[in-house]
C-alpha cells in the first residue's frame, strides 16, 4: 500500500480544527450580541426602580395593612405618615395600593379593605435624575398620588390644602 494515498483522520490539530474554531467564534458573537445591545445608549433596560418610600395620609382615620405593590408599609394614624420604608422596589407601569380602614366600632367602612380608585403610573421618564425617595399621598376620596424627590418627601400641595381646610 502506498503511504501517499492514505488519508489521515481529522483531529483537533488537523485540518478540521480551523473550521470548528471559526464556528465557535461565530456562535459566540451571535450568542452574546443581544447582551451587548442591552447596554447601548448608556441606559440600562430596567423594569423597576428601588426607592425609599414614605406614605402620607390626609384621611381622618387610622389606616392599617398598607400594601404597596406587595410591600407592607405598615400603619398610619389619622393624618399621619408611615415613616421611611427603605429599599422598596417600584415596577414601571401601574401601581397597586391597598389598605384597611380602622377606627372606633360603628364607624362606616371600619375594617374594610380598600383599594385606590385612580391609577398610579410610574414611567422611567417621570422619575427625575437623582431621585432617592417616593412620597405616597392618600386622600379622603380614596385616591392617591406619588411624588419623587432627592430628599425625604414632604406633604403634597393637595394634602396641605386638605389639612388647612380642616383647621
Amino acid at each position: 500500500m502506498n503511504k501517499q494515498n492514505k488519508k489521515a483522520p481529522a483531529t483537533l490539530t488537523g485540518s478540521a480544527a480551523p473550521d470548528r474554531r471559526s464556528a465557535l467564534k461565530l456562535f459566540s458573537i451571535i450568542a452574546f450580541m443581544p447582551l451587548t445591545a442591552c447596554g447601548q445608549g448608556g441606559r440600562k433596560m430596567d423594569n423597576d426602580i428601588v426607592l425609599d418610600v414614605e406614605m402620607f395620609s390626609y384621611v381622618d382615620r387610622v389606616i392599617t395593612d398598607i400594601i404597596f405593590n406587595g410591600t407592607d408599609l405598615g400603619v398610619m394614624n389619622r393624618f399621619g405618615g408611615t415613616g421611611t420604608i427603605t429599599g422598596v422596589r417600584i415596577p414601571y407601569g401601574a401601581q397597586t395600593l391597598t389598605w384597611t380602614l380602622g377606627g372606633p366600632k360603628g364607624t362606616p367602612r371600619n375594617g374594610e379593605p380598600m383599594m385606590i380608585k385612580n391609577i398610579l403610573l410610574v414611567a422611567p421618564e417621570n422619575v427625575p435624575a437623582g431621585t432617592q425617595y417616593a412620597g405616597l399621598h392618600l386622600y379622603p376620596d380614596d385616591t392617591a398620588e406619588i411624588t419623587f424627590s432627592e430628599f425625604i418627601p414632604e406633604r403634597s400641595a393637595r394634602g396641605k390644602q386638605i389639612l388647612a381646610d380642616r383647621k
